[in-house]
């Protein structure tokens, strides 16, 4: 006996024949939508691109003015050279401390003043008013104090190059007197 053929049941080639234009037309559909959407993205990404280049990438290569016009301002002591290649940044090393020998000789103090040392330096006291004699300083014959600027500083030669060298620390109490182009050492009681 044959099972009886159930009318809910329909074969594949009817199913497919009814539904065939609507899955068809919707199926084409999903398809031209995604790729309206992918080309409008596209679109957006590509001009978004486009303007940041615009707005970022100047240059100043046809310009006719000086490119060290143009360029950001440098620190202190520094230079724009020009090289083979174009620019270059100049700085000066910062230079070891000039070892230039300059021998400070203290005044001969008199027996009611000393010089005490504490953490804080040395400092010269006396127990009375005392007169304290004053020494010159002797510079070695490279340097020279008419040439320096500075208070308290000699300009020596070293390797035929200007070196300004300050002058050694003193004690508290004295310093350096600066008379007709030398130096003196003079001091006082604290």
């Amino acid at each position: 006996m044959e099972p009886s053929p159930n009318p809910l049941q329909q074969s594949a080639s009817s199913y497919y024949n009814k539904y065939r234009k609507r899955s068809f037309f919707l199926s084409r559909l999903t398809v031209l939508t995604s790729m309206v959407i992918l080309i409008i993205t596209l679109g957006i990404n590509i001009s978004l691109l486009t303007s940041h280049e615009k707005s970022t990438a100047t240059t100043h290569a046809d310009t006719p003015q000086n490119p060290a016009q143009i360029l950001p301002t440098l620190p202190a002591g520094c230079v724009y050279q020009q090289t083979q290649k174009g620019l270059a940044v100049v700085c000066p090393t910062p230079t070891s401390a000039v070892t230039v020998p300059i021998n400070i000789a203290l005044p001969q103090m008199p027996p009611q003043c000393l010089i005490t040392t504490s953490s804080t330096g040395s400092e010269v006291h006396c127990t009375t008013t005392a007169v304290i004699p004053t020494v010159p300083v002797s510079l070695p014959t490279t340097c020279d104090v008419a040439s320096s600027s500075a208070k308290d500083t000699v300009t020596c030669n070293k390797n035929n190059q200007p070196v300004t060298v300050p002058l050694p620390s003193l004690p508290g109490g004295c310093s350096y007197t600066l008379l007709a182009n030398k130096y003196y050492v003079t001091c006082k009681a604290l």
